[in-house]
């Protein structure tokens, strides 16, 4: 990679990792902050969707996650 890329991708980094949610990233005509605006939003349903019983809500129903865990290759 050549030193103009490679500045051009430090300067891209440093606008994504200093930038904050804005609730006005939702109408913004910046990439990055419309990305932000998304990931936010994410975050914020993946981590309000599950409950201290273990149960997830998902658009198809309630999933129950035990304690105990799984066996990836046991046979059901």
């Amino acid at each position: 990679m050549n030193d103009k890329a490679s500045e051009g991708l430090l300067n891209n980094y440093r606008k994504v990792a200093d930038q904050h949610y804005e609730v006005s990233d939702y109408t913004s005509s910046d990439e990055s902050s419309k990305g932000t605006a998304v990931t936010h939003e994410q975050f914020s349903d993946a981590y309000t969707s599950g409950t201290s019983d273990g149960q997830f809500q998902l658009e198809n129903g309630v999933v129950h996650s035990p304690d105990t865990g799984y066996e990836e290759n046991s046979q059901a």
